[in-house]
């Protein structure tokens, strides 16, 4: 028995449905946080000093309720620097979407500085958040190796926070190198078959 196989058709609906599958894994490795399950009291030494969000690896600062009402932008929890202190969120490599909110306390006499790097230390994204500011949103995009959350504060008792943070692997590189490479494929198949637009398979 013979049978007829379109092999355009056919390498169509297989990298269709590879770049379904690519993409749908990688979209669904959202992580968020409000920290309200992360630490418990900062005075009563339940605070968290170090966990992970997804990809994000938190070090230098502390997770918990301190009781200041002006750092979490929602619940009671927040990701908190002490003053003269810098807070490090590390990230596995890969290509990332990350947000927050950040606040430093009112009665700072200095900023918060947030810089986003890649692995060579290129600066990504900066944000610079003044005391008198109110909750201020910093996002970036791409290659992230590392956010640092420096407190410039002068007092190692006042705290800024960080709040209501979200991570996302991107899943344009991956989708992107698969469409390239299938492109590049189905351009050689088409060569090959010198205009031949099936082939007969013996079944």
């Amino acid at each position: 028995m013979n049978r007829n196989v379109d092999v355009s058709r056919v390498f169509k609906i297989v990298i269709a449905l590879l770049l379904g599958l690519v993409s749908s894994s990688v979209s669904a490795n959202t992580y968020a946080t409000d920290f309200e399950t992360v630490g418990g009291s900062v005075f009563s030494g339940g605070a968290v000093t170090e966990f992970s969000i997804g990809p994000a690896a938190f070090s230098g600062g502390m997770s918990g309720v301190a009781g200041i009402g002006e750092l979490y932008r929602s619940g009671s929890h927040a990701w908190m620097v002490k003053g003269g202190e810098t807070g490090i969120i590390q990230f596995q490599p890969g290509q990332y979407e990350v947000s927050f909110f950040a606040k430093a306390f009112s009665g700072s006499d200095g900023n918060t500085e947030i810089r986003a790097f890649d692995a060579g230390s290129k600066l990504l994204a900066a944000l610079d958040v003044l005391p008198s500011d109110p909750f201020s949103l910093f996002s970036v995009t791409g290659a992230i190796d590392r956010i640092e959350f420096r407190n410039l504060d002068s007092a190692n008792t006042r705290m800024n926070g960080l709040d209501d943070f979200s991570v996302a692997a991107v899943p344009l590189p991956a989708a992107a190198w698969l469409f390239g490479a299938s492109l590049a494929g189905w351009s050689g198949l088409s060569r090959r078959q010198a205009g031949r637009r099936s082939i007969r398979l013996a079944v």
